[in-house]
């Protein structure tokens, strides 16, 4: 016992503000009915902000905390509210990448503002020994934020049973019309609730930032993150339940750290709360889960639809430019290959999200399969000289198709394993499920040998295509090997998607009881989606470890898979199934290798503006179809005016003269 008190007192300690953020979030999730994956940005963002003032301008810490608590808790529930109010009735994809935008744009300017490198942050609290148990000390500065935490819990606690306001809190969950009736505004309640969660937010990045080696944005938002299986614990609803389980998820996750300490499996401890988040998901039946205010549905209809001719034009000369692509672009060539990859990609999480509604943010760790597996299949061995470099590489004989359609199958393997929690949660829990399995693959199966630990520094290897007209040495043909196998894979899943099976999938999107109904298995639909769209995932993996091996587990970070789903929404807005994987890829890999003058953080609060205006306009709000009929209308009104005074002006001229 001895031995486990250290890793004990530590997990209380951070498991104590894993249960604050875990607050927050319940407390605006039960309001409002929005998920806020940005409530670990929002935490960062205070950190920073904390920092500013406290180290740089020297302001007291106390009145440093006041002011960064208040104008984050108090600004960013305000805005945050007008989102969710924004967001109402819209997909639930659609609301997760409302969130994910936010947290994309605040970690940018974050970079942008206070730079790369991580910064050293002080303790401010005393660190003095309060008490020693067992030759384990006790600081004050971890006594305190176990008083915070503990102190917060009860005070919110009190306040939703004991006051009005708290009463009319736990009202506008069920029944916010009556509670208008009974001359108490639900907007005024929802900013209240949004004040306090972005407050608890705020308040937990800055008293868990000390117990960094150093903070950047994207290490505080995971480390809040952690708060995700806390809030499962208590089943997105139950204050108490989400702060004994923060305290609980600390616990392990230290006493994990201390368990396993070789690679890979030095890694649990990190993805400890989101294996107790799928966990409790898993064995919670769905009914005893609050619902949210996003619908699930496929893609909304768009008012504008091109002729059958003119589709089938602009698509024969978008192959005709895709083919004509090598003479034009030079040595960037390799950009558009690893772009075509990424089409697939799109296409296979477009079929999924945006046909079937269902959720997916795990795609990142689908393509590491597909990368790898081609690896494994067309790699026999890996040769390294005497400097470290990698020398001769075997190849295994088989076929590069072969292997190509291996990686798809392996992967489509793992989706259909994933797609078992898919048959039990929907929604944003579907979406936290898919995210904890991407952890789980980052954090502790990538680093085996398995994927991406057993080789070396320089990466898994893929052979080139060397068949037919198909050359390894040359860029051209790996480009047109990439091209044609994208060329297919888009008439596949076109064909899927009008087929009965999207028929099938479109139903479950909109009405699972219908189908189910109709004699049609609705788990059975969802395994056979999640397998396909994971297939073709593989497929994209092979193909861009095939256009830039050799490639290493850096190009597979989990939070990938949040940046592809909001490309794609964002692309989707504006563009129909085939079309918007283009544009997404586009977006991800040619504007920005175009755009090299502009940096990475500023990329990032770009996209993350997209993504919030595309969760504006999306899902039918903005009629693009009348849009349009009201441009070709005032066009050709100003084309009928400009003839009438072509016709009529010199007459007007005569007519003129003659009176004058």
């Amino acid at each position: 016992m001895k031995e486990f008190l250290p890793f004990i007192i530590v997990g209380t300690v951070t498991g104590s503000l894993y249960g604050l953020a875990g607050l927050g979030l319940v407390l605006t999730y039960r309001t409002s009915g929005v998920f806020n994956f940005a409530h670990g940005a929002l935490a960062a963002a205070s950190a920073y902000g904390f920092y500013t003032l406290h180290f740089n301008m020297h302001l007291p810490w106390p009145v440093a905390l006041l002011i960064a608590v208040g104008v984050f808790g108090g600004v960013g529930g305000v805005l945050l509210e007008r989102l969710s109010r924004g967001l109402t009735g819209v997909r639930t994809a659609t609301i997760i990448v409302a969130t994910i935008g936010l947290l994309l744009f605040l970690q940018g300017f974050l970079y942008w503002r206070y730079g790369l490198a991580r910064r050293n942050f002080p303790d401010f609290l005393p660190t003095k020994t309060a008490f020693t148990v067992l030759e384990v000390t006790v600081s004050w500065a971890q006594i305190i934020n176990v008083a915070v935490g503990t102190a917060s819990f009860v005070a919110l606690f009190l306040f939703l049973r004991r006051t009005r306001l708290g009463v009319s809190m736990r009202a506008v969950v069920s029944a916010p019309d009556l509670l208008g009736l009974a001359g108490t505004s639900p907007v005024r309640i929802r900013v209240i609730s949004w004040v306090i969660g972005c407050s608890f937010a705020a308040l937990t990045g800055i008293l868990i930032s000390p117990t960094l080696v150093g903070i950047d944005a994207i290490l505080l938002t995971a480390l809040v993150v952690q708060a995700f299986g806390a809030v499962a614990i208590g089943r997105f609803q139950s204050l108490p339940l989400t702060y004994l389980g923060g305290i609980a998820i600390g616990i392990l996750a230290a006493v994990a750290q201390k368990q396993f300490l070789k690679p890979p499996l030095n890694g649990i401890s990190s993805v400890t709360p989101f294996l107790v988040l799928i966990a409790v998901l898993l064995i919670t039946p769905a009914r005893k889960l609050p619902v949210g205010v996003g619908r699930l549905a496929g893609t909304a209809r768009r008012g504008l639809r091109l002729p059958p001719a003119v589709s089938a034009g602009a698509a024969l000369a978008a192959v005709v430019g895709l083919v004509a692509l090598p003479q034009l672009v030079g040595n960037r060539l390799p950009i558009y290959g690893s772009a075509l990859a990424f089409v697939v990609l799109f296409l296979s999480l477009s079929f999924l999200t945006q046909v079937s509604g269902q959720i997916s943010l795990a795609h990142s760790a689908f393509l590491a399969i597909g990368a790898v597996t081609m690896s494994h299949l067309t790699v026999e061995s890996y040769g390294a000289t005497g400097s470290g470099n990698l020398g001769k590489v075997a190849g295994t004989g088989i076929p590069w198709a072969v292997a190509l359609l291996g990686a798809g199958a392996v992967t489509a393997l793992v989706g259909a394993v994933l797609a078992l929690p898919a048959m039990r949660t929907t929604g944003v829990y579907l979406a936290l499920v898919t995210f904890g399995f991407g952890l789980l693959m980052d954090n502790v199966l990538s680093p085996s040998g398995l994927m991406f630990g057993g080789t070396s520094q320089a990466g898994r290897r893929v052979l080139r295509p060397d068949f037919g007209p198909f050359h390894p040495g040359s860029d051209k043909s790996v480009y047109y090997a990439i091209l044609a196998v994208v060329l297919i894979c888009c008439a596949v899943l076109s064909a899927l998607r009008r087929a009965r099976l999207g028929r099938y999938l479109r139903g479950m999107a909109d009405s699972p009881t219908a189908l189910t109904t109709l004699g049609l298995g609705v788990n059975t639909t969802r395994l056979i989606v999640f397998s396909v769209s994971a297939f073709f995932a593989g497929i994209a993996g092979a193909l861009f470890a095939t256009q830039t091996s050799p490639v290493t587990a850096f190009s597979f970070n989990v939070t990938n898979s949040l940046l592809y789903l909001t490309i794609l929404i964002v692309a989707a807005t504006v563009a129909g199934f085939v079309t918007s994987a283009f544009v997404a890829a586009a977006l991800l890999v040619v504007v920005p290798a175009y755009l090299s003058s502009i940096t990475f953080e500023v990329q990032s609060m770009l996209f993350g503006l997209a993504a919030l205006l595309a969760a504006v306009v999306s899902d039918g709000r903005v009629d693009w179809g009348s849009i349009a009929a009201r441009f070709r209308s005032r066009l050709a009104s100003a084309a009928t005016a400009s003839e009438e005074r072509r016709a009529h002006g010199p007459v007007t001229a005569r007519v003129e003269g003659a009176e004058a």
